[in-house]
């Protein structure tokens, strides 16, 4: 572990890292791993949406986007392990330092959402799909239109797509034309010294203001028009055909 001002603290589920923290100040407040301040839901947090903002995030991690949270903002997470909600709140200090309001609904994010009245996000973040097991059930036409419809007109959902495996920016930006919205796919590089990870993170919103952010303009990058695809449903998925291809080395 790293003495001094660089000493951190990492949750890690099987190889996958799901969030990592400085733990002493200044460099505790800076978000890290996939959500960095040149990530796509850094930029979108940072820079596209006016205080006081309201943020929904599918998938808690340690609770790191909470670090983008000032005063006036709302960030509701949605986590379905109550045991990733334990450490995030006892092992990590995101949350607790935030400047935004914080709640956390245990569940099923999917069915939490379909039950709720909250008035619309300004941001979605679905940040779940890390895993070598995806749910699936939370990329579908059906799904996103759930997300829409807890989304003001202008709002944005940030799609965390970051995966060795599997190729889901395609998947998204199908879903987004199919149901008349834009994608933007941002990517992000590692910065040891931040302890940021690279990222990608597909941007789906109507708001040209967000599109054409010069931000994340700059870290834009083509998404792959994968030949044969459809729309994923609930009822339909072909994982074999976003598989990637391994490099040969």
């Amino acid at each position: 572990p790293l003495a001094g001002e660089r000493q951190t603290r990492t949750l890690f589920h099987g190889t996958i890292e799901h969030g990592a923290q400085f733990l002493l100040p200044p460099m505790r407040f800076r978000p890290t791993t996939y959500y960095g301040p040149d990530s796509g839901i850094g930029i979108v947090l940072r820079e596209c949406f006016p205080a006081p903002m309201r943020v929904g995030v599918i998938g808690l991690g340690v609770g790191t986007v909470a670090a983008y949270g000032r005063t006036g903002d709302s960030f509701r997470f949605y986590e379905i392990n109550s045991q990733v909600e334990n450490m995030a709140e006892g092992l990590f200090f995101y949350l607790r330092e935030s400047h935004a309001a914080i709640r956390i609904v245990t569940g099923d994010a999917r069915l939490s959402l379909e039950h709720e009245t909250q008035p619309p996000f300004d941001v979605i973040a679905v940040d779940a799909f890390s895993g070598d097991a995806i749910p699936v059930h939370l990329i579908t036409r059906e799904a996103l239109r759930v997300y829409l419809n807890h989304l003001q007109p202008n709002g944005a959902i940030a799609f965390h797509v970051s995966n060795n495996y599997l190729d889901l920016a395609s998947i998204v930006k199908q879903l987004a034309t199919d149901a008349g919205y834009g994608a933007l796919l941002a990517h992000s590089h590692e910065d040891d010294d931040a302890l940021t990870l690279p990222a990608d993170w597909v941007i789906v919103t109507r708001n040209n203001s967000v599109l054409q952010n010069p931000s994340l303009k700059i870290h834009e990058t083509v998404i792959a028009d994968r030949k044969g695809m459809r729309p994923w449903t609930d009822d339909y998925n072909n994982l074999l055909q976003i598989l990637r291809t391994p490099a040969l080395h």
